[in-house]
């Protein structure tokens, strides 16, 4: 058996692991995949909205810290 590191581009990710889920588990072992966030998809106007809103409450002062919402994005 041979062993091998790939590093595949998010855009094909699903594709490539949909292909190798069809081959024997005899002939394929996946040891280890990096831990991808799995954020929820929402619509174009969804995140349009969200933006807007974000822009608006920098005015206002509003929002989270920094600190916390680099910690919630790296899961620290």
């Amino acid at each position: 058996m041979h062993e091998i590191r790939l590093n595949v581009q998010d855009n094909v990710f699903e594709q490539f692991m949909g292909m190798i889920d069809i081959m024997s588990p005899q002939s394929v072992e996946v040891k280890q995949i990096d831990k991808i966030p799995c954020y929820p998809a929402i619509s174009h106007e969804d995140a349009c909205r969200k933006v807007e809103k974000s822009i608006a409450d920098i005015s206002k002062k509003r929002g989270e810290p920094e600190e916390q919402v680099f910690d919630e994005i790296l899961n620290r």
